[in-house]
């Protein structure tokens, strides 16, 4: 009997130090990343190349991409960059952490959640108006030339349109008599 308890004991000591160790290492394991691409824009404007995009995870910075063409960041294709964003396993002790976005330190409107390997197409805006160079004249006062910047201000306008009319379709009787209003207002007594 103890021969067996004696080959055993090592055999279940070996296993159990297995398990341990691999619970640790899975524990340990970092997220997949998860990325972005698509379009973005700032007040209805595609935002120019050289825009800074970044996204940030439970408020730290954990991914940056530069537009390189006008309006659209990243790709589909298979070595196109996109927006790489890294959580850590501090992100998810609450949960499925969201992922947030700013746009030259603006912040988008749109945010998603962190999705581990999902490559997913976003669109991202920045409402309001659109960024706009302010044009520079020169202002002359006596003997010195200053440059004024001149800020032209773009004001939506709303256009109003008109109710539609409503149209009165007659109604066809099915019987051979002539058909009577509907509304007969009594004599007046």
């Amino acid at each position: 009997m103890t021969i067996k308890c004696t080959i055993w004991m090592p055999v279940l000591l070996i296993a159990g130090m297995c398990i341990a160790v691999c619970g640790l290492v899975s524990a340990a394991s970092p997220q997949l990343p998860c990325e972005f691409y698509g379009t973005a824009t700032i007040g209805g404007s595609p935002v120019p190349a050289g825009t800074v995009i970044t996204a940030y995870v439970n408020g730290t910075p954990q991914g940056r991409i530069t537009v390189t063409e006008a309006g659209k960041f990243g790709g589909t294709g298979t070595f196109d960059e996109r927006l790489i964003v890294m959580a850590g396993e501090k992100d998810f002790a609450n949960g499925v952490p969201t992922i947030t976005f700013k746009i030259n330190e603006q912040n988008a409107d749109q945010s998603a959640p962190y999705q581990p390997g999902a490559s997913t197409q976003l669109n991202l805006s920045v409402a309001g108006q659109a960024a706009v160079p302010a044009p520079v004249e020169p202002v002359t006062q006596s003997n010195n030339s200053t440059q004024v910047p001149v800020i032209v201000a773009q004001v939506p306008v709303q256009v109003q349109t008109p109710a539609p009319t409503p149209v009165i379709t007659p109604v066809q009787n099915q019987s051979s008599q002539a058909v009577q209003p509907a509304c007969v207002s009594a004599p007046a007594q």
